[in-house]
């Protein structure tokens, strides 16, 4: 994204200024349940691993929620506007949980964990193929042997019921944004587009661009990388995962 300003305000990355908000924004999702769900997966592996690394970590929230379950925790993500959120969290916190700004597509230089998760359809903004296969990759190297990776994604179904067509308009301390949803069917694309204002004058615009993968697709990828997939769930429950469900949540593990 380019930083053009015109009457609208200026143009900025995904996430760069919603991040101070975020939480605002977010104040609606449960994160304890989240968390549960994916505490009771990791049990289900039988190894009940303790160390976790969670990627796109956002500004922390499930983090913290993790770390509230005795899991040893570290957090990364791609955008510094988030971590620097998180990390001023950690910091009243006083839990020493770290924060660090990783590419899910880079992660060379992570210390390996028992098991990684990325939540919240963050692979969804995984854009091509391309990048699922090196993310994929990257991630199987900070896993341990044996180790699990747990992630999730939004399926077309979801962006026709709930993100086609949409407008949200909200009012915050400080500041009011709009948020338009569409879903470009032809190129699987949900395009969330944000116009930010805040009371001291400053207006900014981001636009976060998701890509819907087949659920098949998605199995095909896995398959070709250098994990193994141990389910596919309908989100939140124990049921097959498909097409008809709106999330799914993928289970994969490090054999080698």
């Amino acid at each position: 994204m380019g930083s053009e300003t015109d009457d609208a305000g200026s143009r900025v990355e995904p996430y760069e200024s919603l991040a101070p908000i975020y939480d605002h924004v977010m104040r609606h999702v449960d994160y304890g349940h989240w968390v549960r769900y994916i505490d009771e997966l990791l049990r289900d592996t039988g190894d009940a691993p303790r160390q976790l690394i969670e990627l796109a970590c956002g500004t922390g929230n499930a983090t913290f929620a993790l770390a509230d379950l005795s899991y040893d925790i570290r957090g990364y993500d791609g955008c510094e506007a988030m971590v620097r959120v998180a990390a001023h969290k950690a910091a009243a916190d006083g839990r020493g949980i770290a924060f660090d700004t990783r590419d899910l597509r880079d992660l060379h230089d992570v210390a390996p964990a028992q098991a990684v998760v990325c939540l919240y359809d963050s692979m969804n903004y995984m854009l091509e193929t391309a990048d699922i296969d090196q993310a994929l990759k990257q991630i199987h190297g900070v896993l341990i042997c044996g180790g699990t990776f747990i992630f999730d994604v939004c399926t077309e179904q979801n962006s026709l019921l709930h993100f086609d067509g949409i407008v949200d308009d909200e009012e915050g301390p400080g500041f009011r944004y709009t948020r338009r949803s569409d879903y470009d069917r032809s190129e699987r694309l949900q395009v969330n587009d944000f116009d930010i204002e805040f009371d001291d004058g400053r207006r900014h615009q981001e636009t976060h661009v998701q890509h819907i993968y087949p659920i098949d697709e998605l199995r095909d990828r896995i398959e070709a990388s250098p994990m193994r997939l141990r389910s596919a769930f309908d989100g939140f429950t124990k049921r097959k995962g498909s097409e008809r469900s709106d999330r799914v949540h993928f289970v994969l593990q490090r054999d080698d």
